[in-house]
């Protein structure tokens, strides 16, 4: 008897240092104001570090603040390190460097207050646009306006590089990845992840100012179109050619015609939508598309003097985004919204966005790790009553 009292004791106490402990740690985590990030720069090309004196620049991304900015060298062993760095649950955090004139970037992961180690990766450059094609490609009619007789467009693409060199711009205005779109389109909006990248108007469509490192890379854009009668042909450009190609419109709204082969229907957010597919497209090949029933002049003007006004609206870009992302015709990883990206790592246009975008960040991080956790739970928790917050304070205003 006087064995088993003594192992309860022994136990009691055990529990209790091990809860003491867990306590003492919530708190000392808590009460954590700054942390260490660090990582190394590797020349994947040359499968070596990159050496010392590379500048690397570490971004902060606040939800109350102005983003931050720290900057430091790599060292003799390629690594860099950026001490007594301010912590937040409610921050993001994000490190970049340019190299050989490309711009490389990676979040910062965050688990108990400590930050993993981040592997940078960099690669030597070409001019040479024979590495980059287009691995997924999809047309969509997202809408038609027949009062002003225009047709809503959306394309998504995804740019691949399967090499082991960034591609740069050449010195030539005929250097940069070219997108075709028709010459009277309006409405024009584009957006991607690339980091840093621009567009510039040219000749029968944009091109993209960027640097294409290996891997696979989104870009979307939208427009309008006029149309005149029940018909319009359009006449789409494959200039990088595509592995997996996709033309989609509402069943019951529109038809359209081409050489496309594969043909389903699909039912999106209660529309059906008719699907063409095509595989391995060559670069430069075009594809006619022939769009019929339309509405004509005289329906509109007879449901104008019916009911004022009439336009045809359904399924817009974002549920069909999700779809095309649920299918496979662009691999999205996080959330891709309609708005240009003009500047640094992460930066929305305003508060909320940003807020949308660390959410989004968020889950994708702890969709690898463990969604369970109580610091996932806090940090999203805490995003969300101040997303709701800004909601309601715009209501007001």
């Amino acid at each position: 008897m006087k064995r088993i009292t003594e192992l309860k004791i022994v136990g009691f106490v055990l529990i209790s240092f091990i809860c003491f402990c867990l306590i003492q740690g919530d708190i000392l985590y808590a009460e954590q104001t700054t942390i260490d990030i660090g990582g190394e720069i590797v020349n994947s090309t040359q499968e070596t570090g990159v050496g010392e004196m590379v500048s690397v620049a570490l971004h902060i991304n606040a939800l109350d603040s102005e983003p931050q900015t720290q900057h430091t060298f790599t060292d003799s062993k390629s690594r860099f390190l950026f001490e007594n760095v301010p912590y937040g649950q409610d921050k993001l955090y994000g490190v970049s460097t340019i190299f050989k004139g490309a711009a490389y970037v990676s979040s910062i992961n965050i688990e108990s207050g400590i930050a993993k180690p981040a592997l940078l990766s960099v690669y030597d450059t070409s001019t040479e646009d024979d590495m980059i094609f287009l691995s997924k490609g999809s047309f969509s009619v997202t809408g038609i306006d027949s009062l002003n007789r225009r047709i809503s467009i959306l394309e998504l693409a995804t740019i691949s590089n399967r090499s082991k060199l960034t591609y740069v711009k050449g010195s030539g205005p005929m250097d940069l990845i070219r997108f075709g779109i028709p010459e009277d389109a309006t409405n024009f909006v584009f957006d991607t992840l690339i980091p840093a990248a621009e567009y510039i108007q040219v000749d029968k469509g944009f091109a993209l100012i960027a640097t294409i490192s290996p891997g696979d890379h989104e870009v979307m854009y939208s427009y309008d179109i006029p149309y005149e009668g029940q018909q319009a042909e359009i006449l789409k450009t494959w200039r990088y050619g595509v592995q997996k190609a996709s033309i989609l419109f509402p069943h019951d709204i529109v038809d359209i015609r081409t050489d496309f082969k594969i043909k389903t229907q699909e039912t999106i957010a209660g529309t059906v939508y008719t699907i063409y597919e095509a595989k391995n497209i060559s670069k430069g090949s075009q594809t006619k598309m022939v769009l019929s029933g339309l509405p004509t002049s005289k329906f509109v003007e007879r449901i104008s003097n019916e009911f004022g006004s009439m336009r045809y609206q359904y399924t817009g870009p974002v549920g069909l985004l999700l779809f095309l992302v649920a299918i496979g015709v662009v691999g999205i990883s996080r959330t891709i919204k309609l708005r240009n990206r003009h500047q640094s790592w992460l930066i929305g246009s305003n508060e909320a966005q940003v807020i949308e975008d660390q959410i989004a960040e968020l889950d994708n991080q702890y969709s690898k790790t463990d969604s369970g956790s109580q610091e996932y739970r806090d940090r999203r928790d805490y995003l969300v009553k101040r997303l709701r917050i800004i909601s309601q304070e715009t209501e007001i205003k």
